[in-house]
């Protein structure tokens, strides 16, 4: 019953995105992210994103899932598919609990509905979502991010709730799609699923980064 707060902000979340909230965007902290990833049965040995600090990933106990229209990442072995009761068109994998998520969604231009004036991209969504986040009840803080994800740059939403779920969120484009990959759960699940799924998203079923 834990994950029914976080539930029902990705619910307004996917609200907001068919309509402009025409807000300014803070200004951005720069990071980068590395990662060298441990071959898994069907991986090749090594993945790499290029920076200046790399760290190593074993994926042995993860299973590779997605879906063709929002990609395809590593999660844990015994990790289920979830399906949100309030329905929604988004991919989402969870722990038995239900308590630790992955929720991930794609976007083309005619499913972001970009208004008269706006430029479809991350940039867009990323202010539509972090506006639905900042005025979110549940939400204790946050704090926002220019990052990569997946070689590609990315907005990087960091959230604690008030009943202590931490939650990330990237907003990133790639090719002529808009995606948001939400990873939410205890710290010690988000700080450990952060690099994979950094290092594994992609839109190749079998090899994780491609």
């Amino acid at each position: 019953m834990k994950n029914k707060s976080v539930l029902g902000s990705v619910t307004l979340l996917s609200a907001l995105i068919v309509a402009a909230c025409g807000t300014g965007e803070k200004k951005a902290l720069e990071t980068t992210v590395a990662l060298t990833t441990e071959a898994t049965t069907t991986a090749p040995t090594t993945t790499t994103i290029a920076s200046s600090e790399t760290k190593e990933v074993s994926l042995a106990d993860t299973q590779r899932v997605g879906r063709e229209d929002v990609g395809y990442f590593n999660v844990p072995k015994d990790w289920v598919a979830y399906k949100d009761p309030n329905g929604g068109p988004q991919f989402q994998y969870a722990s038995k609990d239900s308590y630790n998520m992955i929720t991930i969604n794609g976007y083309d231009k005619d499913q972001l509905h970009v208004n008269a004036g706006e430029t479809f991209g991350a940039e867009l969504l990323a202010n539509r979502l972090y506006d639905g986040w900042q005025y979110n009840p549940k939400v204790e803080k946050t704090q926002k991010e220019k990052t990569k994800f997946a070689g590609e740059d990315a907005f990087l939403f960091k959230i604690q709730l008030k009943d202590g779920k931490y939650l990330f969120q990237w907003v990133f484009q790639r090719g002529e799609k808009v995606y948001d990959v939400l990873l939410e759960g205890t710290e010690n699940t988000v700080a450990t699923l952060r690099p994979v799924l950094e290092q594994t998203w992609g839109l190749d079923s079998k090899t994780p980064g491609q």
